[in-house]
């Protein structure tokens, strides 16, 4: 009984939308603003294979507080307090053959599924005529900072600065000096990332014996494993001066790990009334630098998508290709480091990020339909063929791809009113390294059937 109004709870709590602020006002006083959010996940169900999650849940509160004016006219101040944890559904002793029922470790941040508070964001921004800045613990909305989440976002502390002197352009620079890990850093590396690197956190925690935990701010350099170093700087330019367009450019240098130039561009062309093609290109490239710490690295990927839709429905293609290097197995060179968090790939999708690995031509087509009012239901389906990256990156431990890794994610969201959302979704995925020689690290097939029930409330 205990068990089931436990289920009840996290099917009604289950949420993947961020309440609205709401302004605080006392007797006329204007006294800033509060973000109040309560949000959770369960898993239905998987293959019970061993490689994906196959049960569990997990929660996430947030209360973030942003002043007033403060000494100066457009000088805030924010503080946002996080709290993750397991919902009450999660069998964390994790069964054998032939049962595997996993439990979902990317739901929370500690590895017991613990209750873990942190404060993500305590930061002081200030907004002018001319230019605005924010200093602090924050989340960073640049193309190679945001990354897909389920509980426990990522979280920067960084120095950032802004300016739209020039109409229709936004410039942006900034430093990143550290780092803390969401919820879903652990399968970055596992599930997603396959032990290549090339997801979101290019680390194992698990392996590293405690030595970095998520939910904790670390060096840049550390959170990815390596020595320390002096961060990441970060140049980006936005220009929309002319109808319809949108182009960004972007320059990350990480001291003595790698330099990244993400490139982008989109156009809407309207073809009647209320229908639209949109269509957008990219380019991501990576080159190791100073003391190459992460090794010699050389990715680059190009990517294009175009979409027609209405307010009723929406059709889009999309097309992904990185570059390849001679060399095979265990070597590195020609895939992306994905250390702190990137995911601009036209072609990712729920559990697959296969664009940022070696030699991939990757194909994404999806369709959504508006059922009823609020109501919509989607399609979309993903195929990476077989990359040249290793899963393991380790020589004794290389495997190679055997199998055409693909993904099939379909969804239906109802938003009720604007209090109630629900979402239910499927991920059906085979793993390029499906079939691989069975070890003593890999005893099962790579395969998922995922199913997830998802509400939020808003109040």
């Amino acid at each position: 009984m205990k068990k089931a109004i436990k289920l009840s709870l996290a099917a009604a709590l289950a949420g993947g939308a961020m309440l609205q602020a709401a302004d605080v006002d006392i007797n006329g006083y204007r006294g800033g603003s509060i973000d109040l959010m309560l949000k959770a996940m369960t898993v239905i169900d998987d293959e019970k294979n061993g490689f994906a999650p196959s049960n569990g849940s997990g929660y996430l509160v947030k209360l973030k507080y942003e002043t007033p004016d403060v000494w100066l006219d457009g000088l805030k101040v924010g503080v946002g307090m996080y709290v993750n944890g397991d919902a009450g559904l999660t069998e964390w002793d994790e069964k054998g053959a032939p049962t595997y029922d996993k439990g979902a470790y990317g739901m929370v941040v500690d590895v017991d599924g613990e209750s873990k508070a942190l404060m993500g964001e305590f930061y002081l921004s200030y907004k002018h005529q001319y230019f605005d800045a924010k200093f602090g613990r924050q989340t960073l909305d640049t193309p190679l900072t945001k990354i897909n989440t389920s509980l426990m976002p990522n979280f920067y502390e960084a120095y950032m600065l802004g300016t739209n002197v020039i109409e229709g352009l936004r410039l942006t620079a900034g430093q990143i000096t550290k780092m803390s890990l969401g919820s879903r850093a652990a399968p970055d590396w596992g599930i997603i990332g396959e032990n290549t690197g090339t997801a979101g956190v290019a680390v194992n925690i698990e392996q590293l014996g405690g030595d970095i935990e998520q939910a904790k701010f670390y060096n840049m350099g550390t959170i990815a494993g390596k020595d320390s170093t002096a961060g990441r700087t970060v140049i980006g330019a936005t220009y929309t001066g002319i109808k319809n367009l949108k182009a960004d450019f972007w320059v990350y240098h990480s001291d003595d790990i790698a330099n990244d130039i993400y490139a982008e561009v989109g156009y809407k062309i309207p073809v009647s009334e209320g229908m639209a093609v949109n269509l957008n290109a990219q380019y991501l490239m990576q080159k190791d630098t100073g003391d190459s710490l992460a090794g010699e690295r050389d990715f680059n990927m190009f990517g294009a998508k175009v979409a027609l839709g209405t307010k009723k429905w929406g059709v889009f293609a999309a097309y992904n290709q990185s570059g390849k290097k001679d060399d095979l197995g265990a070597n590195q060179e020609g895939q992306y480091f994905n250390a702190w968090g990137a995911d601009p790939a036209y072609t990712s999708s729920i559990f697959s990020r296969n664009a940022y690995r070696e030699d991939v031509d990757a194909y994404k087509v999806g369709a959504h339909y508006v059922i009823m009012k609020g109501l919509r239901v989607s399609v979309d389906y993903a195929n990476y063929g077989k990359s040249a990256s290793s899963a393991g990156n380790v020589a004794a431990l290389t495997k190679l791809a055997m199998d055409d890794a693909y993904e099939v994610d379909i969804g239906v969201n109802y938003r009720a009113n604007e209090n109630w959302f629900f979402r239910v979704f499927n991920a059906r995925r085979v793993s390029e390294f499906n079939g691989t020689t069975p070890s003593a690290f890999d005893d099962h097939e790579r395969r998922q059937n995922h199913y997830r029930a998802v509400a939020v409330y808003n109040f």
